[in-house]
């Protein structure tokens, strides 16, 4: 079966119920179907012998793809069967019944009529620059399609939500992502979300809208490096999300190691929708609330425009709405891990609570547990316009142009500032007299750590497509742009705070005036912004014939400026904020480049040829290809093997021109390899040590991260109601960017010594290298079966899972090779969804299903504390959400209700306090409520 499926990764032509000026030649029928395909974006699915042999009178007119079709297909005697909203079935038309007695000659048949829509099941058609004139239903690559009815069906309110509960995702939510690190840093910063492809991180999945880059989140995250902020793309105009599994870098360049998610946006509507939501848990909190209005409007010689906005907001939730969020793990027999906060005599230990008195328990105690202060769920607010416009001129040319620019705000919470402090004896709050007292304190005259962020989202992009003859030329510009401002309460400066506690000032456990609090805890205000520039020149087309059919290439030049700039607040870079790693000032821009070529080869009847190569290029790093191979083979009509082979290059961009998170402090060292020590002392057992300060510095030689994959899986179709994917994919990633460690002797070279004129150790400091070597293997599933019937509607079945074989990391060129798959975090994801579509009513229930982990890393043995509490592992999970949708008129009203079983997570690692932050979702049972509204 072939499918004619005009999809390049850049969506800018007619909408499948606009009026298109077609010009198609005279000549074989199934070079005038592929015409119209790639003329018109529409897919065409049939049978090759179908149209063997056949011919066209050809067309020149303007219609609708649909009638343009039912134009060509005249007197061919195929019937055209409507399966979606842009793909067409063709089939032999029914033939006369022969008859025993003459009768009068029958009329002849009416032209084929376009048929209600058939449901097919998911046609995957993307992955390349070609538009798929040969393409089968069935990618060369492992691919999965979220559909517009998936999404609405989901219940999710956000692309975030969405994205991380698919197999093989993993969630970094904002909240991980401002933590920087862990502790003991307590600076929150860059909260923007994101998820990432098979445990390799943001840096190897790359994230396209509509086939294009976009600015990467402003501000740089210590830990991630650049982020892709998915709160900044409403889910309400994603009209479909594919994600391309395995290498993608010789198609789409950097960052494609671990796959691609393209999210594509809705481009035209027929009439107007206006949709509300309201969201709240069980437990009447975490409200959520959308409103979004979008139109299309039908203009002139074929023309359209789309326009949407949307408003979305959501509650903030805290560990305190949850019991089960403490870092109190008694009841799992792991102990309390809270912290106990009061004076402690230096020298005879004694202890005496101390807090103000409203944060004290019913004993009298003084004790922070800092999971209950620490938002589980961002207060947050967003606002997003949309508008895309796309106008023919003449026959053979069209203009296109996107419009989106939006504003997420949100805040997230954290416990007090806390740390130890060590009062002089003449501090009227030193609680033992004569004694160097050592206090455990928390500032709640500050407040709790806030950090509230605004980030400003503008993306803008036109372009224009012309056809001559078979060949497709395009050229487009592109301008993409993310500015946050971000400003965090709560913290303390450390020089402000010396001086107020050396004079005086500050009083603990006390009223203090709002000038000192001011002073001791100012804001702290960051601002950064990430800017991109795109120009692409494209071509594709036929290129020459061999005996099995006609080849199709892709060929273009892409070129851009990535630019960023980062001005933390100066007492971050003076590294004056206390228990906060040091920020830097970041101020450049980088020409990125890159030439492309794809072919497409019929190698022999049944074998198809996936051929891609691509150079890529940034400013102060040298050139690299990347090519990649598919190949793709119908043993039967009903089965097909496929399978890729692709390497990957990913150059250092300007978010990895960064320090480790390092606090500055003194350190001891004893390993001779150091050299000599401007600062000796005697260590108890009589050995010379080396007392040193720590810190980090910026690498600015760097060098790129490679990658090679491969993926090798079949399709098994045995009849339209049924298909299966199995796939086993392999990447291995060299040259990996990690922390060097000043302290470790083994791995660090002659840039991480700080040393004096004469030549003496003063200093270690720690920096990002390419170091590191991630393997990753596993497999991944996807099943579909479909059964429509006259009495009681449609059902449809889904499965889809992902299983991780092997995760085996390498931090430096000495350690051992350790494989983390199934440590802190599972190994194994599934979904299964069952909908029934039974008049006016739509049912779903989705099954969403996580493994099994074990709690400690592979080369150590399970925490004792761990062991002597019998939990080792933290156990599998599964939830159930149903949705139900009821259509009438003009309205659709819908339930979505999450998370039926109301689960209450279990998580046995206590550095996590009860939940796995990637996996969990803290809200439990979940109602929403929707209602739209077609004019």
């Amino acid at each position: 079966m072939l499918c004619l499926a005009a999809q390049g990764t850049q969506t800018a032509a007619a909408a499948p119920s606009a009026a298109t000026r077609f010009s198609i030649r005279a000549g074989a029928l199934d070079d005038a179907l592929q015409a119209l395909a790639t003329r018109s974006r529409i897919q065409i699915i049939y049978a090759p012998v179908l149209v063997a042999g056949k011919r066209s009178a050809g067309l020149r007119a303007e219609l609708t793809p649909a009638q343009a079709l039912e134009r060509l297909l005249q007197g061919s005697g195929l019937l055209v069967v409507k399966v979606n909203g842009d793909t067409f079935l063709l089939q032999p038309a029914p033939k006369p019944v022969a008859v025993a007695k003459p009768k009068p000659p029958r009329p002849p048949p009416p032209p084929p009529r376009i048929e209600e829509p058939t449901n097919l099941g998911p046609i995957h058609v993307t992955g390349s620059h070609i538009p798929r004139s040969d393409l089968e239903s069935v990618p060369v690559s492992p691919m999965t399609l979220i559909s517009r009815s998936e999404i609405e069906a989901s219940g999710h309110q956000t692309l975030f939500e969405l994205l991380r509960f698919q197999p093989g995702m993993v969630g970094h939510h904002p909240i991980s992502v401002a933590s920087e690190g862990g502790q003991p840093y307590q600076q929150p910063f860059a909260a923007a979300a994101t998820t990432s492809l098979n445990a390799l991180g943001p840096r190897a999945t790359l994230f396209l809208v509509d086939g294009q880059r976009i600015a990467n989140y402003g501000l740089i995250s210590a830990e991630l490096g650049g982020l892709t902020d998915l709160d900044g793309i409403p889910l309400s105009i994603v009209e479909r999300i594919e994600i391309i599994r395995g290498g993608a870098s010789a198609i789409y360049g950097a960052d494609a190691m671990a796959g691609v998610v393209n999210i594509i946006l809705k481009k035209d509507q027929q009439g107007s929708e206006a949709i509300a939501r309201l969201g709240v848990s069980d437990r009447n909190d975490a409200k959520q609330r959308r409103v979004s209005v979008s139109t299309g409007v039908d203009l002139k010689r074929g023309g359209n425009l789309f326009l949407s906005a949307d408003y979305f907001q959501q509650d903030g939730l805290s560990g305190a709405q949850r019991s089960w969020r403490s870092v109190d793990r008694s009841a799992d027999g792991l102990g309390d891990w809270r912290i106990p906060l009061g004076y402690i005599g230096y020298e005879t230990g004694n202890f005496w609570w101390a807090c103000p008195r409203q944060h004290r328990d019913g004993k009298g105690r003084c004790i922070l547990d800092t999971a209950k202060h620490i938002s589980l769920q961002p207060e947050a607010e967003r606002t997003s316009f949309y508008a895309h416009w796309r106008q023919p001129f003449g026959a053979d040319t069209e203009a296109y142009a996107d419009l989106r620019v939006g504003e997420v705000s949100q805040q997230l919470l954290g416990a007090p500032f806390y740390g130890n402090v060590f009062l002089p004896d003449e501090h009227p709050d030193a609680f033992f007299p004569g004694e160097f007292t050592s206090l455990y304190y928390a500032f709640y005259d500050a407040g709790q750590i806030r950090t509230r962020s605004v980030a400003r989202t503008l993306d803008l992009s036109a372009g224009v497509k012309t056809y001559r003859g078979d060949w497709e030329w395009s050229a487009g510009f592109a301008h993409h742009e993310n500015s946050v401002v971000n400003r965090i309460d709560g913290m303390v400066s450390e020089s402000a705070f010396y001086e107020l506690v050396g004079n005086l000032s500050y009083r603990f456990n006390a009223r203090n005036s709002r000038e000192t609090l001011e002073a001791f805890s100012p804001r702290l205000t960051s601002r950064g912004k990430a800017e991109l520039d795109q120009v692409t020149l494209g071509v594709n087309g036929p290129w020459f014939s061999l005996p099995a059919g006609r080849t199709r290439v892709a060929a273009g030049l892409e070129l851009g400026r990535d630019a960023l700039e980062n001005n933390p607040d100066p007492r971050m870079v003076e590294h004056d904020v206390a228990l906060s790693p040091p920020k830097v000032r970041v101020d450049g821009s980088q020409i990125i480049a890159a030439l492309y070529a794809e072919l497409s080869a019929p190698l022999a009847p049944r074998l198809q040829g996936e051929f891609a190569l691509r150079a890529d290029y940034r400013e102060r790093y040298r050139h690299k290809l990347s090519p990649k191979l598919g190949l793709k083979w119908n043993a039967l009509d009903t089965l097909t093997f496929r399978g890729t082979w692709a390497t990957g290059y990913r150059a250092p961009s300007l978010y990895e021109l960064r320090r480790p998170n390092v606090s500055d402090q003194s350190a001891v060292v004893q390993d001779p390899g150091f050299g000599p020590c401007r600062n000796p002392i005697v260590g108890p057992n009589g050995e010379t040590q080396c007392v040193v300060t720590r810190g980090a510095f910026e690498n600015t030689e760097l060098k790129p991260e490679t990658s090679r994959s491969y993926t090798l899986g079949l399709v098994w179709a045995p009849n339209s109601s049924f298909t299966l994917a199995l796939d086993h994919f392999d990447i291995q990633r060299r040259n990996e960017i990690l922390a060097v460690s000043g302290m470790d002797a083994s791995v660090m070279s002659e840039r991480s010594f700080k040393r004096d004129e004469a030549g003496g150790l003063v200093g270690l400091q720690d920096y990002y290298d390419n170091i590191g070597e991630t393997h990753v293997r596993g497999w991944e599933f996807e099943a579909e079966y479909r059964l429509q019937t006259q009495r009681r509607g449609r059902f449809s079945l889904r499965l889809a899972g992902n299983y991780l074989d092997r995760l085996s990391r390498r931090v430096d060129d000495e350690s051992r090779v350790q494989d983390y798959a199934g440590y802190n975090a599972p190994d194994r994801t599934a979904l299964a969804g069952l909908q029934w579509a039974y008049g006016n009513w739509t049912t779903a229930v989705n099954l969403r299903a996580l493994g099994p982990s074990r709690i400690a890393d592979p080369d150590g043995d399970c925490p004792k504390r761990n062991v002597l509490a019998g939990h080792c592992r933290n156990p599998g999970s599964g939830t159930v959400d149903l949705n139900l949708d009821y259509n009438v008129e003009r309205w659709r009203l819908s339930l979505n209700v999450h998370d039926i079983g109301d689960r209450t997570p279990v998580n046995y690692d206590i550095a996590k306090g009860g939940y796995d932050i990637a996996y969990d979702d803290p809200r439990g049972r979940y109602y929403l409520l929707s209602a739209a509204y077609r004019f």
